[in-house]
């Protein structure tokens, strides 16, 4: 395939949130998650590097309209209300379920949002995590924000706050790595949550990308998030 022009000649630079494991993460300095690799899959594929810049979350979206990066790539969900002046969404490529990951010892008496009077849910600011923790939260439930997924699992398991709102593909795999943890409230959003990427209006970058998702996206779940390309191929 052709060479595709992007910011930097070659390169193919992507805007990331560095604690979203195991969607996009920074580990050491090193870009990880299956949205990195999935787009090392798609770079590969048209002779271009992968360099990563990290961002806060809120409003990564916005940053191609700014010609900051060629693309935001931190599981985003293409909400209306994020619909930016000089941005464009790719294919959907991932459909999620909204849930909570709570104490195992408390999963027994915290299984719906409804059982979270007086209780204190931690979520990222501006994600659908927090869009959907504040329509559904009952009146007496607290909403505290962590710009970092460790940290609210350290306040979590430390028993500071009672649940982390997340997407399931993160839930599990954060349930999965902390044996006193377990993931309950899974439901879908009244419109489907599904992840985009979101670029430049301008570039040329969408289609190819489009056409690489209609092909690799049934395998998206399957990417590993801590390897290199060179290691997995779709």
């Amino acid at each position: 395939m052709g060479r595709l022009d992007t910011l930097a000649p070659g390169i193919l630079t992507v805007g990331a949130y560095a604690a979203f494991a195991p969607v996009t993460w920074n580990e050491g300095g090193t870009a990880r998650g299956k949205d990195i690799e999935f787009l090392r899959g798609f770079a590969r594929a048209h002779g271009l590097e992968v360099k990563v810049h990290f961002f806060e979350f809120d409003r990564i979206w916005e940053r191609p309209g700014r010609g900051e990066i060629d693309i935001a790539a931190a599981g985003i969900a293409p909400w209306d209300a994020r619909r930016t002046p000089g941005v464009i969404w790719s294919t959907p490529y991932h459909t999620v379920q909204r849930s909570l990951v709570v104490r195992a010892a408390d999963e027994p008496l915290l299984r719906t949002m409804a059982d979270f009077g007086g209780r204190t849910i931690s979520v990222t600011r501006g994600s659908t995590a927090d869009l959907d923790t504040s329509r559904r939260k009952p009146g007496t439930a607290k909403v505290v924000f962590f710009e970092r997924q460790e940290d609210a699992i350290r306040d979590l398991l430390a028993c500071r706050i009672d649940a982390f709102g997340t997407g399931d593909i993160c839930s599990h795999h954060v349930a999965a790595q902390n044996v006193g943890l377990a993931v309950t409230d899974i439901h879908e959003m009244k419109d489907p949550e599904h992840f985009a990427f979101a670029l430049p209006e301008s570039s040329e970058l969408a289609a190819s990308l489009d056409g690489f998702i209609r092909q690799n996206a049934v395998r998206y779940p399957t990417v590993s998030p801590t390897c290199d390309w060179t290691d997995y191929q779709i």
